[in-house]
């Protein structure tokens, strides 16, 4: 009997876990990188900065439309100095024929000197909203009236960050990063003007600019090039949070700041005076609406 009650015991048990097992919000458990986490409110509320708008764009050295995205995008960024960030995205395993590095043991007619393909790359591709073909990207990660998903073609861009230009941002982001050693330290603070309600999350990326390398491309005729001096800028080389972003746990009323510190190890084979930071707040529910971003040189 007492052997027959602990089992209807442990089928009881389980029965209860399973019924209330549900899928949480993200919480990042193990922020390895993170070495400083503070919550409080202050008192007066600052003014509203203005919002600048994130251009997440997906690329790829073996793809001859690329470099036209990346002229648009940074046709674009120059037409509104410091209010646009662009963030170049090569996904690991994700249309390989177009992403994968040049490489003669395969049968090209070069070998690149870098891999700009990331895993975080592909994974905000696959969160974002695949694709079956680059280039294309997103701006502010949203999905706009009229088009199926978030990424779009680049010559849609344009008006797009026009319209988020012109839309108010809820929080303000100071950033500082700097190189200590062989690490990269870097310091965030976001104060809410406007109360939210819906979840937020910050994303820090790491950019590497200046990357001289091979590129697939087109001439003034339309033709297919190779471009074996292309600069590559903005390439998403880390992500010091997770992915998903890194959940912002506390309520957003006015004057809700959150001070976070990340130390994270620089890869070796970063060039660390080349290296720039994105941190971006976002949402990261159905909607994955970016709120407002901020760009610094590492130092």
């Amino acid at each position: 009997m007492k052997k027959l009650i602990n089992g209807l015991f442990i089928l009881g048990f389980l029965f209860v876990i399973n019924a209330c097992k549900e899928e949480p919000p993200y919480i990042n458990f193990s922020p390895e990188n993170t070495i400083g986490d503070t919550s409080y409110i202050i008192s007066p509320v600052p003014s509203a900065e203005l919002k600048s708008v994130l251009i997440e764009e997906f690329s790829g050295v073996k793809c001859a439309n690329c470099p036209s995205a990346q002229v648009s995008a940074k046709a674009i960024s120059t037409a509104n100095p410091g209010r646009v960030n662009v963030v170049t995205v090569h996904p690991l395993n994700k249309l390989n024929a177009l992403t994968r590095p040049f490489d003669k043991a395969g049968g090209d007619e070069f070998t690149s000197k870098y891999d700009f393909r990331t895993e975080a790359g592909a994974q905000i591709f696959e969160m974002v909203g695949l694709t079956s073909g680059i280039p294309t990207g997103n701006v502010n990660r949203k999905l706009f009236s009229g088009e199926i998903l978030p990424n779009i073609d680049y010559p849609k861009w344009s008006a797009y960050v026009n319209q988020e230009l012109n839309s108010p941002t809820p929080v303000n982001i100071k950033l500082n990063a700097k190189n200590i050693g062989d690490s990269i330290e870097v310091e965030l603070t976001l104060t809410y003007t406007q109360a939210q309600t819906d979840s937020q999350y910050v994303t820090i990326s790491i950019l590497e600019s200046e990357m001289e390398d091979i590129q697939e491309s087109k001439d003034s005729t339309g033709a297919t090039i190779f471009v074996e001096n292309y600069i590559h800028r903005h390439v998403l080389r880390g992500i010091i949070t997770s992915y998903f972003g890194d959940y912002l746990n506390a309520s957003y009323v006015p004057g809700r700041v959150f001070y976070k510190k990340y130390r994270i190890k620089r890869d070796p084979k970063w060039n660390a005076a080349n290296l720039d930071v994105v941190a971006f707040v976002h949402l990261n529910t159905t909607k994955k609406n970016v709120l407002h971003s901020k760009e610094t040189k590492v130092n």
